[in-house]
């Protein structure tokens, strides 16, 4: 039983820590907007948006997206996945 499963078993709320997000048949968790690091912020304000990706991410979960991800188009796919999910979360 996966852990969205025993929360709605059990009727616990799921936890604020992050968005999970499917991409390419991998699960990524991303952590809350006012949770990112202000270095993946700034990196993104400077134009370094796959540094600022790697922050947000995680090491392992950055390798993870790299094994799948190859070009620039892959990495704006991702990225408006992952813009879709948040404005989900914000409804």
């Amino acid at each position: 039983m996966s852990n969205r499963q025993r929360r709605e078993a059990t009727g616990a709320p799921a936890a604020a820590s992050g968005t999970a997000l499917m991409w390419r048949g991998k699960r990524f968790t991303l952590p809350t907007p006012e949770n990112y690091p202000l270095d993946a912020i700034e990196a993104e304000e400077d134009g370094r948006t796959l540094a600022a990706l790697r922050m947000i991410l995680g090491t392992e979960q950055y390798a993870t997206f790299r094994e799948i991800a190859k070009t620039t188009g892959d990495a704006e796919n991702f990225s408006q996945a992952i813009m879709r999910e948040l404005k989900r979360g914000n409804r």
